[in-house]
């Protein structure tokens, strides 16, 4: 593992590569085994997760972003699985990938509230849960505790900390907007990330085709401006638990400023804000090992 150039009151990026890795957790991100799926009812949606690990073991929840679905998290969810000894557990969020129900809960504190009753439902809600949530999944982790869930470590994958203009400018991004035919947004995913590893191409437009407009629609511009969560973190309820930042860089597509980091860090300790070098506002495509390694480190409590 390598650093560089940090930010003032920032901890360096880090630069893991496959070396820095166990054999087991490479060889899952070089073929990540098939999921399994369990589907659950709660709080009137129709869940559906993928999951990969022992059913016996501790559970750790991912939690992915708008417009994507738990398939993002093809190679993620296996790795960590290994990595950890954990049972993995990869939600589609209400609207998106197989979970097709939405019900207007738009607002993040809302959709926490759904997100823990499926972690009841299914039996992870325990005092062992750790979780992972991405983007605006991470915006509904950080609120998890508002709504009466306090997992043992929460991770916080590049949570968008930008103004309401920039998010609601994803409804105009070619390759952010519903498709009907998954041929048709793989040739639109190809042609503007030609370097996307395929099974991240295929998980992207998959997902593509699967949200529901109208939810999108409704998180990307009735949601104010995005924080990261910070303010949810500063809730009384989030007294307590293990939260922790992993972000790309801002000059590659990371959308948690150095200003926003440095607020993280004032609140979780410098050592609990993560830089991924060259990582996007979605690391996990083109850093998938260091990725993996900020997250192991990540989910790790004090």
């Amino acid at each position: 593992m390598t650093i560089r150039g940090s930010t003032a009151g920032l901890a360096d990026p880090i630069d893991a590569t496959r070396a820095d890795l166990s054999s087991g957790v490479a060889a899952v991100l070089d073929q990540p085994p098939e999921p399994g799926w369990i589907t659950v009812q709660a709080a009137g949606i129709p869940f559906a997760a993928r999951t990969w690990g022992e059913p016996g073991d501790p559970p750790l929840l991912l939690v992915h972003g708008v417009t994507s679905s738990s398939r993002g998290w093809w190679r993620v969810g296996p790795a960590l699985a290994v990595g950890l000894r954990r049972r993995v557990v990869a939600v589609d969020q209400a609207g998106h990938g197989r979970t097709a129900r939405w019900t207007c809960h738009h607002r993040f504190r809302d959709n926490a509230a759904d997100i823990a009753a499926f972690a009841a439902a299914a039996g992870i809600g325990t005092a062992d849960l750790r979780v992972v949530g991405h983007s605006w999944g991470a915006m509904t982790a950080a609120a998890l505790p508002i709504a009466g869930l306090r997992p043992e470590v929460v991770v916080l994958l590049d949570p968008p900390a930008v103004p309401l203009a920039a998010m609601a400018s994803m409804l105009e991004d070619p390759v952010e907007h519903h498709y009907d035919d998954v041929d048709e947004a793989l040739a639109a995913v190809c042609g503007l990330y030609p370097t996307w590893p395929f099974g991240d191409v295929l998980a992207k437009a998959e997902g593509l085709t699967q949200f529901d407009e109208a939810a999108v629609r409704a998180v990307l511009t009735e949601n104010g401006d995005w924080d990261g969560g910070l303010a949810d973190l500063s809730d009384p309820a989030a007294a307590g638990v293990a939260f922790r930042l992993v972000r790309g860089e801002p000059a590659f597509g990371g959308l948690v400023p150095d200003p926003a980091a440095a607020a993280f860090a004032a609140r979780l300790g410098v050592a609990h804000v993560i830089t991924i070098a060259r990582g996007a506002h979605s690391p996990m495509r083109l850093r998938p090992e260091a990725t993996v390694f900020a997250l192991l480190r990540a989910l790790e409590p004090d």
